[in-house]
């Protein structure tokens, strides 16, 4: 498959040059399949890969200098430099996964130049095609680098997996502590109507009770006639300050609660509340990660404590009564949210030569890739370029790979 794809290289080279240097001879087409085949890699003056057909030598240089990688070409005649002007190239970098990099080339000094910028990696096969003193000739060569091999079984036995990359929405998060509370408007604390004794209390604490239930009798000092104290709302018994027989006029005989919807009273520091707003999606789970539920932000308090601490509020539903009030909770606020073209899990990254990269998977090979990143989350991060669509990328054990470049002494070369 690979000559196959080196052979259509050649094959639009040589179309594109036959505008401006005509029909090839049929001795320069009996020569092509020697020319194509890959070049034994020779060292030029200025430090390029060599190539050389008859009198004329081309040398290919990849230069950094200046901060734009750009592919500078160098022709001579019999030792003798040509002038850009009369000869013309060609370059086309074929790199893993496909993707083929057809470079312009303009005079410079006495040199062609590149006009395109080469991405990294520095990592591709190169088709050369030159037209110079009514000769047309190709060459083949490697220039690999970030780049290893490994087989499917060692690539399993190692822990090493790939996935596609997709799209997705990443979800920026406020990660804050919280504190189950109750409601205040749903609770109630019941009082004797007219100074007595207390005869019974129906309930304890932790019962159920039903709106209208009679939760305590009291006997009216005044009349001696016993009145009952009702339940005014549906909750539960969340105390009783009271036992029979004791004397009460105002206080409090039985608090009742109503716990199927509690507050979830966040901690929030600046930083955190600067991103947040009500209706803020947030999740919240307990601080063994064994239940979790989902609500929103309904209040941010507009003062903070003498911390420097602000509260945030979320309503959640307790039908089964798990969120106790007092209990301690970890809450997930969403503070931002995009649709991104491509995503992948953060397990994936890996910092190389100094940049965050992924290392791509085609078949048994494997490469660096450097992308634009954008936003993230707590599992993916966004990729704005710089990634093939729908590339395999190696998402756990990647720094297996990293450490096989590097012992390969394969991580930035030219």
């Amino acid at each position: 498959m690979m000559n196959y794809i080196r052979f259509i290289s050649t094959a639009l080279l040589l179309t594109a040059f036959t505008g401006f240097c005509g029909p090839l001879q049929a001795s320069e087409e009996h020569d092509h399949a020697d020319e194509h085949a890959q070049t034994e890699e020779r060292k030029g003056p200025n430090g390029g890969h060599l190539l050389e057909k008859g009198s004329l030598t081309l040398e290919v240089v990849l230069s950094e200098n200046g901060g734009k990688p750009e592919f500078r070409l160098f022709a001579s005649d019999n030792g003798e430099p040509l002038a850009p002007g009369t000869y013309q190239a060609g370059l086309t970098l074929e790199r893993l996964g496909g993707r083929r990099d057809v470079l312009t080339l303009r005079p410079r000094g006495d040199m062609l130049v590149s006009q395109e910028p080469v991405a990294e990696p520095h990592s591709f096969e190169v088709e050369v095609a030159l037209s110079a003193k009514g000769q047309n000739h190709t060459w083949h060569f490697e220039s690999y680098e970030g780049r290893t091999e490994l087989e499917a079984d060692v690539a399993k036995e190692s822990g090493l997996i790939s996935e596609p990359v997709t799209s997705g929405r990443i979800r920026t998060q406020a990660h804050l502590f919280g504190v189950v509370s109750v409601i205040p408007e749903q609770q109630s604390r019941l009082s004797a109507v007219y100074p007595g004794v207390v005869q019974s209390v129906a309930v304890r604490i932790g019962d159920k009770v039903k709106a209208g239930q009679v939760v305590a009798t009291v006997q009216n000092a005044a009349t001696l006639k016993n009145y009952s104290i009702k339940a005014l709302s549906d909750g539960e018994v969340t105390n009783r300050f009271v036992n029979p027989g004791e004397k009460v006029s105002d206080q409090a005989l039985v608090e009742i609660s109503d716990l199927s919807t509690v507050y979830v009273e966040m901690s929030a520091f600046p930083g955190d509340t600067a991103k947040m707003a009500r209706g803020n999606p947030v999740v919240v789970r307990d601080v063994h990660g064994e239940e979790q539920t989902s609500s929103q932000i309904e209040y941010i308090a507009p003062q903070m404590t003498g911390g420097h601490i602000a509260r945030a509020r979320a309503v959640v539903r307790n039908d089964n009564g798990y969120w106790r009030p007092g209990m301690h909770v970890k809450a997930d606020v969403e503070v931002a949210s995009v649709e991104a073209r491509q995503i992948v899990k953060k397990s994936a990254l890996q910092e190389f030569n100094g940049e965050t990269v992924v290392f791509i998977r085609v078949g048994d090979i494997y490469e660096v890739r450097m992308p634009e990143f954008g936003a993230s989350d707590d599992s993916f991060i966004e990729v704005l370029s710089g990634l093939e669509e729908y590339v395999e990328v190696v998402t756990q054990n990647s720094f297996l790979i990293k450490a096989d470049i590097l012992k390969s002494g394969a991580s930035h070369e030219h």
